[in-house]
């Protein structure tokens, strides 16, 4: 309810629930790079014959965050991706959505528009959306002010709180993920990642089809273990 009322005041109409998605998206506060990365996005989108339906800013209270967070806090937009060409698939446009961002945090990378953990997508999905940052429980929900509105609902929660142990901590690399809570940590970081990497010129996939080569690399190496 909250989504679709706000993105109409936007002009952004919005279809039956599975049939659009949501990303957000961490962006630099510098308002041209932030608008050249939204460019890369709504290109990449139509590029994969899909219908870049608008960008909508998401209310936050900096104040609400701790003095350091507050000065590195992102730029919190979200994006809406409705359907193009697909097939009939209740899955489809889930997986194209992981392609657009795979696509989008490569390419941001090679146009040199990436800088330091930024642009980063924190979910980009017609099912889920991540809201996250360096804050406490308390700070969460005053922070983002969707999760305060009475229109905010939805049928699973996952609340977690843990931030980068082995690395410095920021706004992306703040826990939780796109679909668990996870607490351990990965000893073996670089032999995991030189597999996977070895692994990429044979990887084939009858779900992604010719896809498949648009989400190498795989692992982003300027991860933490857990990413």
């Amino acid at each position: 309810a909250l989504l679709r009322e706000e993105c109409a005041r936007v002009s952004i109409s919005l279809g039956a629930p599975g049939t659009w998605g949501l990303g957000m998206l961490f962006l630099p506060r510098e308002g041209g790079a932030s608008e050249r990365i939204l460019e890369l996005f709504r290109e990449i989108v139509l590029a994969e014959d899909q219908d870049f339906l608008g960008v909508r800013e998401v209310p936050v209270d900096r104040s609400a965050a701790g003095r350091s967070a507050q000065e590195s806090a992102p730029h919190v937009v979200q994006v809406l991706v409705g359907p193009g060409t697909l097939p009939a698939d209740d899955h489809a446009l889930e997986r194209k959505l992981y392609v657009i961002r795979k696509r989008f945090e490569s390419e941001a990378r090679a146009r040199g528009l990436a800088g330091g953990d930024l642009p980063y997508v924190a979910s980009l999905s017609t099912r889920t959306v991540v809201y996250k940052g360096l804050l406490t429980p308390e700070q969460l929900p005053r922070f983002y002010r969707d999760l305060a509105d009475p229109r905010t609902a939805s049928s699973l929660a996952i609340v977690h709180q843990r931030f980068s142990t082995n690395t410095f901590p920021s706004w992306s690399r703040a826990h939780p993920y796109r679909r668990v809570a996870h607490n351990g940590e990965i000893n073996t970081l670089p032999g995991n990642v030189g597999w996977m990497r070895a692994r990429e010129p044979a990887l084939a996939s009858l779900t992604f089809g010719e896809d498949v080569h648009k989400l190498f690399p795989i692992v982003d190496e300027r991860g933490s273990d857990s990413a």
